[in-house]
C-alpha cells in the first residue's frame, strides 16, 4: 500500500479540500484522516521503507476495494523539501499535486490558525517580523509544535524554492500545480483537469462549501503585517499568479 499520489503545498491552500473531493472518486483511497505524517514525523523522518511501509499500512487500512491510487494529503512535504527525494525513490512514477495560494494571503491565514490554536502569543507583525530568528533557533527542530512547522509564516510561502526542488526530484511530467482559487470557483473544470493528469475517468463531484477562514475587520497592525508580507514575497506573489488558470 505504498502511496502512489501525493497531494502537498501550502499549508492553508485548500489541501484538505482537495482531498475530500479527490476521495470520493471511486479509483482514489486517501489515507487515514488524510495526513499520513510519514516522511516528516521526528521519528520516521530519519528511518527508512520498511518503517514508513508499516506507516502507510496503517494509513490506509480502511481501504479495504482495489483503488489505482492511494492518496497521501500531507501538504507540509513540499516545504520540507529534503523530503522529496526520498519520496521520489520511495515511490517512483508516483503523482503529485502541488496546491498554491497568494503567498501573503496564505501566511495570514496560517497566522489565524496558529492564534487560534494557542500557538502563537505575538501580534501578526510581530510574528512576522519575529519569524526568521525563530526559524534559526529552531531550525533543526521536528516536534510538531516546533517553529519550523508552526511558526514559518512568510518561509512557506517560498514557492520558487518548492516548486524547483519537485521538479528536480519527480521531473516535469509527473506533478501539475492548482492555485486554491480555481479549485474554490471552478470546482468543476479544475477537478476534471486533475482527474485528467492522473489518467481516470472524469467524476462528477458536487462543489461543496468546505473553505473557511471569515476574520473580523483587520486592524492597522494586522494592515500593515500584510503589507509587510507582500514586500517579502513579491516574486513568490508574481510566480503563482501564473498559475491561476481561470479568472474570477
Amino acid at each position: 500500500m505504498r502511496p502512489n499520489l501525493f497531494i502537498i503545498g501550502g499549508q492553508k491552500c485548500g489541501t484538505s479540500a482537495l482531498a475530500h473531493f479527490l476521495a470520493q472518486h471511486p479509483e482514489i483511497g486517501l489515507a487515514h484522516n488524510k495526513e499520513a505524517h510519514v516522511f516528516d514525523h521526528p521519528v520516521l523522518y530519519h528511518q527508512g521503507p520498511e518503517q514508513w511501509d508499516r506507516a502507510y499500512q496503517k494509513a490506509f487500512a480502511h481501504v479495504t476495494a482495489p483503488t489505482r491510487y492511494y492518496c497521501d494529503a500531507t501538504p507540509i512535504y513540499s516545504y520540507f523539501t529534503e523530503l522529496l527525494p526520498r519520496i521520489a525513490e520511495y515511490s517512483p512514477g508516483a503523482r503529485v499535486i502541488m496546491m498554491v495560494r497568494d503567498p501573503a494571503e496564505r501566511a495570514i491565514s496560517q497566522y489565524h490558525m496558529e492564534k487560534g490554536r494557542g500557538n502563537e502569543h505575538r501580534s501578526m507583525l510581530g510574528a512576522f517580523l519575529a519569524e526568521p530568528f525563530r526559524l534559526r533557533r529552531d531550525n533543526t527542530n521536528l516536534a510538531f509544535q516546533a517553529a519550523r512547522r508552526c511558526h514559518s509564516y512568510l518561509d512557506r510561502g517560498r514557492f520558487l524554492a518548492q516548486l524547483e526542488a519537485i521538479d528536480h526530484a519527480f521531473g516535469p511530467y509527473q506533478y501539475i500545480v492548482v492555485h486554491n482559487d480555481d479549485l474554490r470557483y471552478h470546482h468543476h473544470e479544475t477537478l476534471a483537469r486533475i482527474f485528467g493528469f492522473l489518467d481516470l475517468p472524469n467524476h462528477t463531484i458536487a462543489p461543496e462549501p468546505v473553505f473557511t477562514g471569515q476574520y473580523a475587520r483587520p486592524s492597522l497592525g494586522q494592515k500593515m503585517a500584510r503589507y509587510y508580507a507582500k514586500a517579502r514575497l513579491t516574486l513568490e506573489s508574481d510566480l503563482i499568479a501564473q498559475f491561476k488558470h481561470r479568472e474570477e
